[in-house]
C-alpha cells in the first residue's frame, strides 16, 4: 500500500518537538450501495444487508460502502480491510433497540450468544486501512440500555464503534449519539488512528458513555465536539504519541488520562476548550494500575464552570478523607509514577476548586510546571506528595475562600500560598 502520511508534532516537556507520523487509510475508488444488496429505510433490520455489502466490497479488493439518506435500523456489523463505511448526509444508522428478549424478539438488538452480553454496533479486529466517514449520524438509542444497566450492572453493553488490533484507521465527519456504553473505543494493539471533525453527544446522566477511549499509540484527535456522561476522552494503558487538538468539550468528566495508566507517555492536548465539564485536565490512577506515566502537556486551554479543572491523583476512584491516613507502601511496577507534566497558557475561571494534585507517599508526582496559568476559583488548590512543582511566567490562583494553595509533603515554588500571586525567586 502506498504510504499516505499525516504529520503531527507533539510537544514534549523538555521543549523538544517530536514528529509523529500517522499512516492514513487509502481506499479503492469502487463504490457499493447497501440499497443494491437489500437494505431499506423501511426494513425492520438491515444488519444482513449491510454486512453482505461489506463482504462483497471486501471480496472485490475494497472500496466504499455507501449508506444513503434515510433511517436504517441495524445490529452488529463487522468491518473488513480496505473498507470505507460512508454515511451520506441525511443518513441515520440506528442501533436496533434493547429488549428484554435479549435479541430473540424480532427487531431487537441480538446478544452474542450469552444473556446480557452484546456486541459492538460497528467493530473490527485485526484489519487495516479502514474508515467510517460522511455527514450522517450513528444513533445508539441508549435510553433503554441505561435504564437496564442501572437495574442490572452485569449487562455488558457494546460500543457504537470499537476497533482492536487495527492499523491505519480514520473516523471522520460523522455524528455519534446516545451510545449504550462508550461511543468510540480505539482498542489494544491498534495504531495509526485519526479521528477528526466528529460530534459526540449524550446526556450527562448516561452511564459510562465516554466519548473516545484510547488504548493505542500514534493517535490524532482533531476538531471534535464531545458532550457525554463520562470521560469526554479517556487515554488508558498503551496510549503513546497522542495529539488532541482544537476540540470542544461540554458535559463529561474531561480530557482524562486513566485510570489504567501503565506506560502512557508523550501526550499533547492543545488548543481545546472545556465548558460545564465535571473536570478538565484529569489524570487518575492507583497503585495497581499505573507505572511510567510521563511527558504530558496541556497547552492553550480555556476552562469555564468546571468543578475540578485540574485533577491529578494516584488514588482512584477515591482519595483518602485525610492526607495523613494513608501510609507509604513498597514501590512496585504498577505504582503510578507521574512525571514531566507541563501546563501552559491556560485560563481557568468560574470554577469551584482551583485544582488537586495528590500523589502516593511512596512515590510523589514529579516535575509539574504551571507556565502562564491563570486560575480563578471559589476554593484553592491542594498539593499533596508532589515534588518539583513550579509556577512560572505569571501563573496565579485567585480564590474567594481561604488560602490559594494548601500543601502537604510538597514545596511548590513561584506562588504565594496565601494570596496565590506570583513570587519571584
Amino acid at each position: 500500500m502506498k504510504k499516505n502520511v499525516f504529520l503531527i508534532c507533539s510537544l514534549i516537556l523538555s521543549g523538544i518537538v517530536s514528529a509523529q507520523t500517522i499512516l492514513k487509510p487509502e481506499i479503492p475508488e469502487i463504490r457499493f450501495s447497501v440499497i443494491d444488496y437489500g437494505a431499506s429505510a423501511s426494513a425492520i433490520d438491515n444488519t444482513v444487508a449491510i454486512q453482505k455489502t461489506i463482504d462483497i466490497c471486501s471480496a472485490a479488493g475494497g472500496g466504499s460502502v455507501i449508506i444513503p439518506a434515510g433511517t436504517f435500523m441495524c445490529g452488529p456489523i463487522v468491518m473488513k480491510s480496505n473498507i470505507n463505511l460512508v454515511l451520506d448526509d441525511g443518513c441515520i444508522l440506528k442501533a436496533l433497540p434493547y429488549g428484554k428478549g435479549n435479541g430473540i424478539v424480532e427487531g431487537s438488538y441480538p446478544n452474542n450468544g450469552k444473556p446480557d452480553r452484546y456486541a459492538h454496533l460497528i467493530s473490527g479486529k485485526r484489519v487495516q486501512n479502514i474508515k467510517v466517514s460522511g455527514k450522517g449520524i450513528i444513533e445508539g438509542d441508549g435510553s433503554a440500555w441505561w435504564t437496564a444497566f442501572r437495574a442490572n450492572r452485569s449487562i455488558k453493553r457494546g460500543c457504537l464503534i470499537r476497533f482492536d488490533n487495527c492499523k491505519n484507521v480514520e473516523i471522520s465527519g460523522i455524528r455519534l449519539q446516545n451510545a449504550p456504553n462508550v461511543h468510540i473505543t480505539l482498542g489494544r494493539g491498534s495504531s495509526d488512528i485519526t479521528v477528526r471533525d466528529i460530534t459526540i453527544e449524550a446526556p450527562d446522566e448516561a452511564p459510562n458513555s465516554d466519548g473516545i477511549d484510547v488504548w493505542a499509540p500514534n493517535v490524532l484527535i482533531y476538531n471534535c465536539n464531545i458532550t457525554c456522561g463520562d470521560d469526554n476522552i479517556a487515554m488508558d494503558s498503551g496510549t503513546k504519541n497522542i495529539t488532541i487538538r482544537k476540540c470542544n468539550f461540554g458535559n463529561g468528566h474531561g480530557c482524562s488520562i486513566g485510570s489504567y495508566t501503565t506506560g502512557i507517555e508523550n501526550v499533547l492536548v492543545d488548543s481545546c476548550s472545556f465548558k460545564n465539564t465535571e473536570s478538565a485536565i484529569r489524570m487518575k490512577s492507583n497503585r495497581s494500575r499505573g507505572g511510567g506515566e510521563k511527558n504530558i502537556t496541556y497547552s492553550n486551554i480555556t476552562i469555564d464552570n468546571v468543578r475540578k479543572p485540574i485533577f491529578i491523583t494516584s488514588y482512584y476512584p477515591k482519595t483518602p478523607k485525610d492526607v495523613t491516613e494513608d501510609s507509604a507502601e513498597e514501590v512496585s511496577a504498577t505504582t503510578p509514577s507521574w512525571s514531566n507534566i507541563f501546563l501552559r497558557n491556560i485560563e481557568i475561571y468560574n470554577c469551584e476548586y482551583a485544582g488537586i494534585i495528590w500523589g502516593v507517599p511512596e512515590l510523589p508526582i514529579r516535575n509539574v510546571v504551571f507556565d502562564n496559568v491563570k486560575i480563578r476559583a471559589t476554593k484553592g488548590m491542594e498539593i499533596n506528595y508532589a515534588s518539583n512543582v513550579s509556577f512560572i511566567n505569571g501563573s496565579s490562583i485567585s480564590v474567594k475562600k481561604g488560602d490559594a494553595v494548601k500543601v502537604y509533603e510538597s514545596a511548590p515554588e513561584g506562588i504565594d500560598f496565601s494570596s496565590g500571586k506570583p513570587v519571584s525567586k
